[in-house]
């Protein structure tokens, strides 16, 4: 039973990592390099409009809150 399951865990590890071995490799990038490039980039755009500030400046508000609300009890 326990040759089955590794046997079938090698089997779908060599079936799926076809693919991605016939692919050229990528450098290593720091903090995976482009995906972070992109988050940044969709951020800044999203603060740099009105409604971005606002639903910003609400997120920390809610966050302020709870930390103040959640601290009363212990006085």
């Amino acid at each position: 039973m326990l040759f089955r399951t590794l046997a079938l865990a090698v089997f779908a590890a060599l079936l799926t990592a076809a693919p991605a071995s016939a692919a050229e490799a990528a450098p290593p990038t720091l903090l995976a390099g482009s995906y972070w490039d992109g988050f940044v980039d969709h951020w800044s755009a999203v603060f740099q409009k009105q409604n971005g500030i606002v639903m910003g400046a609400l997120l920390v508000g809610a966050v302020c809150l709870f930390i103040i609300t959640r601290g009363k009890w212990k006085k």
